[in-house]
């Protein structure tokens, strides 16, 4: 039960601190410095009606400019002078003390004060006072908002047995109902404000639960839309790694078979000889295809696992050696870092075999603690100065660039190519 109440005076606490937070003030704010200012008017009105008697007013007009100061330090101080104040009261009371509550009790004090100097009974400024009890009983839990309410009732029945008349006033004789009243109005005070504040709380909670319900919502419908978006593609990468991959892998076989047979006419031959190399550099184009649908088709534990697989269906469909060696331990790699790797490798190894004429490609794999490092060499023609890189080299770049990596080539014409990227494990870009 303390904790809950405890709970629950943190939660108006809150509230009031975002007085000045947000664009607008709360409605609670609102609401208690609008009761506040509304008890100093009815203290001004009496004031200046003069229906009570001369022992109330006698320090007039001091009384009524000092009120108003106090209120308008009171209004004042969340959105201008609470940093500073805040610092001084933790400073000299502690770190875990509540600046306004401290303040609050200060507040109340100054306005019991305030009752004592106007006279006691009949004082114009008595409702002044009862509106002190609103901030704190908004901040405290049940318990400890009707022990202070009952310490102020206490604090203004002592002001009244010894401001003005003191006991001899008619208070506790003709007066005991209007005492009574007198006695029961800070009661109801801290008990509406106790409700508005829970009300608050409550909404404040609703409001909170359903934009999380809201926000909960949108996450799995788009987990679904993801999924299903996924699963659209797994399907199409298959079909097309089944059906139009295989259909050109099979057209090489038999346009190389085809080939072969016509050796003795060269003119055939040599045709037959050109649409091979167009059928595997097309059957090379549609797993590029299918790994933008799918990076890392299933099946592959991982990118060391994925090279050896693309460098084994690079081997099977361009018929070119390749070597792969690795080194370090591969780890846990993000998987845009692994997606990179893979399609830098298959860039590479796709220009070798349009461009280089090589015999044989060389690929390295250096798995270091903080990067990553491929290597891709070929023993071909190289690149001639000034040539063109090409879109494929540009992408790469690109590519490489956004992971804040580099790469490097290096190129004689007649000596091969060397391919080098580095790139880092983490993105902290």
């Amino acid at each position: 039960m303390r904790m809950s109440m405890l709970n629950a005076g943190r939660q108006a606490k809150t509230e009031l601190d975002r007085w000045w937070s947000d664009e607008r003030p709360t409605a609670v704010a609102l609401f208690l410095f609008a009761v506040r200012w509304t008890a100093w008017a009815v203290a001004l009105f009496i004031v200046v009606l003069a229906v009570v008697p001369e022992a109330n007013v006698r320090r007039e007009p001091f009384l009524l400019l000092g009120t108003f100061a106090q209120n308008a330090a009171a209004t004042l101080y969340l959105p201008f002078f609470r940093p500073r104040v805040r610092t001084l009261v933790q400073r000299s009371f502690g770190p875990a003390v509540d600046d306004i509550l401290v303040l609050s009790l200060l507040d109340m004090m100054l306005a019991l004060g305030v009752v004592f100097l106007s006279g006691g009974w009949d004082s114009p400024y008595y409702l002044f006072a009862v509106a002190s009890l609103l901030v704190p009983s908004s901040i405290l839990g049940l318990r400890s908002t009707v022990a202070l309410t009952t310490a102020f009732v206490a604090a203004y029945t002592l002001v009244l047995a010894t401001a003005g008349a003191g006991t001899d006033g008619p208070w506790h004789g003709r007066e005991l109902n209007n005492f009574a009243v007198f006695l029961m109005m800070p009661y109801l005070v801290s008990i509406v404000v106790q409700f508005l504040s829970w009300q608050s709380r409550q909404l404040a909670a609703e409001r909170e639960t359903a934009r999380r319900a809201l926000e909960e919502n949108l996450r799995l419908q788009e987990e679904r839309q993801a999924l299903a978006a996924e699963q659209e593609r797994t399907r199409i990468a298959r079909e097309i790694h089944d059906g139009v991959g295989q259909s050109v892998y099979m057209l090489s076989l038999g346009l190389e078979a085809a080939a072969e047979s016509a050796r003795d006419d060269d003119h055939v031959g040599e045709q037959l000889r050109r649409l091979v190399v167009l059928a595997k550099q097309t059957l090379l184009e549609v797993r590029h295809y299918i790994f933008d649908l799918k990076p890392l088709l299933e099946g592959e534990a991982g990118v060391t696992a994925a090279m050896r697989n693309q460098v084994r269906e690079f081997t099977t469909v361009s018929g070119l050696p390749v070597a792969l060696r690795v080194t370090g331990e591969e780890g846990t790699l993000p998987v845009a870092l692994g997606t990179a790797l893979y399609r830098i490798v298959q860039e590479a190894m796709a220009n070798v075999y349009r461009h280089a004429g090589a015999s044989e490609v060389r690929l390295s794999i250096a798995f270091e603690p903080e990067t990553v490092t491929i290597e891709v060499r070929d023993d071909g023609t190289g690149i001639a100065p000034g040539r063109d890189p090409g879109r494929g080299l540009t992408q790469m770049r690109q590519r490489v660039e956004d992971l804040r990596g580099t790469v490097s080539i290096e190129s004689e014409p007649g000596r091969g190519t060397v391919l080098r990227a580095t790139l880092p494990r983490e993105n902290r870009g």
